[in-house]
């Protein structure tokens, strides 16, 4: 009896650590992380006779009184702010963070008098359902005063007014003492925070602290990680993204990046094709180009293993590939009478863009490593397609570009 006690205190102390947080560290700059398995939805609530709002929710904790605890949480919060100063035009959300078992949400309702619009954040920790303080985000001992006079300081520098000649006027600082002094002394501090950056919010004013440049002072990577998931599914989210990067991956199709061997690294992302929301094709026609375009961008991702071939036969050599393939419909627009009407084709067309750099295995650890990750890093990677590296061959890479396009008849096959 006695063994059977000490083998199960034993069972529950080891389930227990796997589910304790872990000690917090600061950001690895060359480490990646993933998305939680977690799905941030909504409920819908009505807004007038003919619309709705939509409240976050999420779904997904092992843990139901937990997610039960958020839910509720967030669901009364958000109902008493609409509540508050109705009737309302609008209320919408934004998922900031949803990593490393936390999560930050913005909730932003408007209304038709004043105060106009007014705006909620809820970050929470989802290992127990806490809401997380703004210290929690940083290592023990940091000097997080100092970090958040320089985020509204610098904020408040970039925004300034200039003068005649065009230089910049220094902020007011007795305004900036202010600033800091009321957002310090607030014990319930206003703030969000995603996977690049802390957002501080006082009063009418913005500021923004940049992981990139603390990356030794802030834990939220680590501080609530779990050796054991805590959520009910898997690859949910998205996987090995770089630290300090943001997940706008949602207007990609398809985008996988990584070491496929030790001296190849390659990049695969192809963008949604354009379908006119206003005029779409009939469905027919929209299956038979869908089954066109899966195709052709699968016979476009077998071509991997040939650079695959190529790095193993060059051990010497270190090869970075980026392919950037796209398929669009043929289609005729006209604007008739405030209106665009559209005239869809049989034929389709295959864009295919391969872009390939190589360099000695030295210049990929001195240089290239860094240039990888700082382009998945850029503020504005969705908005230029993805990844891409610059074609500076003064360093010693080869540049070579591939493209290659043709037309097919996709409703015949």
């Amino acid at each position: 009896m006695k063994k059977t006690l000490i083998l199960l205190l034993s069972l529950i102390l080891l389930l227990s650590a796997c589910q304790s947080p872990s000690s917090p560290t600061g950001i690895d700059l060359y480490g990646k992380f993933d998305e939680n398995d977690l799905l941030i939805d909504s409920v819908s609530e009505p807004l007038s006779d003919d619309g709705e709002i939509r409240i976050p929710q999420i779904k997904g904790l092992k843990d139901a009184s937990v997610e039960d605890k958020i839910n509720s949480e967030i669901y009364h919060k958000a109902k008493e702010l609409i509540e508050k100063h109705s009737p309302v035009n609008y209320a919408n959300y934004y998922t900031r963070a949803n990593f490393a078992n936390v999560i930050s949400i913005s909730f932003s309702v408007g209304f038709e008098e004043e105060p106009y619009s007014e705006q909620l954040y809820f970050n929470y920790n989802l290992t127990n359902g806490e809401e997380l303080k703004f210290e929690d985000l940083f290592m023990p001992d940091v000097d997080i005063l100092s970090i958040v006079r320089h985020a509204f300081y610098r904020e408040m520098a970039f925004y300034g007014e200039y003068d005649h000649d065009k230089k910049l006027h220094s902020p007011d600082e007795n305004l900036v003492y202010k600033i800091v002094k009321g957002f310090m002394g607030d014990e319930d501090k206003t703030f969000s925070f995603s996977s690049s950056g802390i957002q501080l919010y006082q009063q009418n004013h913005f500021a923004e602290i940049k992981m990139l440049d603390h990356p030794d002072d802030i834990a939220i990577y680590s501080r609530f990680m779990t050796k054991a998931s805590i959520f009910t599914g898997e690859h949910q989210g998205f996987k090995g993204a770089f630290t300090c990067s943001s997940l706008d991956y949602d207007l990609f199709e398809q985008i996988e990046y990584g070491y496929i061997e030790p001296n190849l690294w390659y990049d695969f992302t192809t963008t949604e094709s354009y379908i006119p929301y206003d005029g779409p094709p009939e469905p027919e026609r929209l299956e038979k180009f869908k089954v066109f375009s899966s195709q052709a961008i699968a016979e476009e991702y077998e071509k991997i293993e040939e650079y695959r071939t190529l790095a193993k036969e060059n051990p010497g050599k270190f090869y970075i590939v980026f392919f950037k393939p796209s398929t669009s419909m043929d289609i005729d627009s006209d604007y008739i009478d405030g209106k665009w009407h559209y005239t869809y084709h049989d034929t389709a067309r295959f864009y295919s863009r391969i872009e390939l750099f190589e360099m000695p295995i030295e210049l990929h650890d001195e240089i290239y490593r860094d240039k990888i990750i700082d382009t998945y890093r850029y503020e504005y990677f969705a908005m230029r397609g993805g990844a891409w590296l610059d074609r500076d061959n003064s360093e010693g890479a080869i540049f070579t570009e591939i493209n290659d396009e043709y037309t097919f008849d996709y409703m015949e096959g």
